[in-house]
């Protein structure tokens, strides 16, 4: 130690540890913050990424809620019915009261309150896909037991309601016959001929007739191009024989029949006939029109006015009772109470329908099948920093509300509520969603 100095000098850092020094210094507080934000992920949020929740009571058994997932950037639309209390049901709207119309959901519900079908009409999502071009809904579906479609496509599953009041979720056909006391023969389609050989019936939701005429079309085509009376005349005539020339049921056999019994599906429902033409017939708003093609003629059945038949119908798998309402989808999200998207076994193609954040609705069940589930998430908003949600997502979320069983409904911008004739999603009022086929709806009937 040198004389006059109090204190040893300090060796001086090397300048390659004093920059390991500072990398260990900038390892260790990256760490601490890896430590910590865990530490908030798995604790207790921030006060401002708390998801918030608000619920109300729609009617007695009726509950609507309300979510924002701040963290998935997506709101969630709940509806849970109480199908144990008698006044409380669900059932199917269609758009337009046309198996080729599209209507927005608040309106559909607008329309049933308006002509008193219900006490009231509490609350609706969307339901069906439809079919590009002809608007059809796909797979199975019956409207208060009247068949809008009989087939399944693919392996879709659908929602069935029994007149005891079961709901089922499975992959269901309709198989359809014509029976009589001399013989049976299959009914192929409902309101829609793919071949010119096959049976088909035609009830009030494919038109006034058949072939059926739009005439609202017709008429303002001919308002827009006339200028007398004689010429909307020959331009309505016009308009008829161009139908003729190209429908394929122009020249088929076709008997026009009444049901004998209020109509439904999975059962035996005893028609009579009213009339039999192979030109334009009227599709009577209480039965239907059976349309023989121009394939091979069942011998054996009689088309004289005032014979009967039954019109069998058999869902596939077997469900035990009368069918009064039914509606499709895809996937199958939640079996037995565990996330189940069967996507690839209903055979669906594109992973990005099923992994994308998209706008959903969705209908669950619970367990003792005595609680249903209505789920809408918002479709995706930039503007408002929504998202949507993938299909795994959408299937975890509906056993978090109590599905036990549980099927995706369309969705994207399809993807509707509307709650006490407000439309909550999407945002933006009535006038702010798409216009769709097909409504499911809490009523009071």
């Amino acid at each position: 130690m040198r004389r006059g100095l109090p204190y040893p000098p300090v060796p001086r850092i090397a300048p390659s540890l004093a920059r390991n020094t500072r990398r260990l210094s900038i390892l260790l507080a990256c760490v601490l913050l890896f430590i910590a934000e865990s530490a908030s992920q798995t604790g207790s949020k921030r006060p401002d990424q708390r998801d918030e929740e608000q619920t109300r009571r729609l009617a007695d058994g009726v509950t609507y809620s309300s979510l924002i997932l701040k963290k998935a950037r997506c709101t969630v639309h709940t509806v849970l019915v109480d199908l144990s209390r008698p006044g409380l049901a669900l059932r199917l709207g269609k758009g337009l009261d046309h198996i080729s119309g599209l209507e927005r959901v608040h309106s559909i519900m607008h329309r049933a309150d308006s002509l008193g079908l219900y006490k009231k009409v509490i609350a609706g999502v969307n339901a069906n896909f439809w079919q590009a071009g002809s608007n059809h809904p796909i797979g199975p579906t019956v409207i208060d037991g009247v068949i809008l479609n009989n087939r399944k496509y693919k392996n879709w599953s659908g929602l069935a309601r029994t007149t005891a009041g079961r709901l089922l979720l499975d992959t269901f056909d309709l198989e359809a016959e014509v029976v009589t006391r001399y013989g049976r023969f299959a009914v192929s389609r409902f309101n829609e001929r793919y071949d010119s050989t096959s049976v088909v019936i035609y009830t009030p939701y494919t038109g006034s007739s058949v072939p059926s005429i739009d005439m609202s079309y017709i008429l303002q085509a001919s308002a827009d191009s006339v200028t007398d009376e004689s010429e909307s005349d020959s331009g309505l005539t016009a308009a008829v024989d161009s139908i003729w020339g190209v429908s394929p049921e122009s020249g088929t056999l076709k008997a026009q029949f009444e049901y004998l019994a209020p109509p439904l599906a999975n059962t035996l429902v005893p028609c009579r006939i009213t009339h039999v033409d192979t030109g334009f017939v009227i599709v009577p708003r209480n039965g239907g029109v059976l349309s023989f093609g121009k394939g091979q003629f069942p011998v054996f059945f009689s088309v004289m006015i005032g014979d009967t038949f039954s019109l069998a119908t058999r869902l596939i798998p077997e469900v035990q009772g009368p069918v009064v309402e039914m509606t499709s989808g895809t996937p199958r999200l939640v079996r037995d109470g565990r996330v189940s998207v069967e996507w690839q076994q209903e055979g669906l193609r594109k992973p990005r329908f099923v992994s994308g954040n998209f706008g959903r609705t969705a209908f669950g069940l619970s367990r003792d099948g005595k609680t249903a589930i209505l789920v809408t998430v918002e479709p995706p908003n930039r503007r408002q920093r929504r998202r949507g949600i993938s299909l795994q997502d959408l299937a975890a979320l509906m056993v978090e509300r109590g599905a036990y069983h549980a099927l995706n409904f369309d969705g994207g911008s399809s993807a509707t509520m509307v709650i006490d004739d407000t439309t909550v999603s999407p945002p933006g009022g009535n006038r702010s969603s798409r216009k769709i086929s097909t409504a499911l709806l809490v009523v009071n009937p």
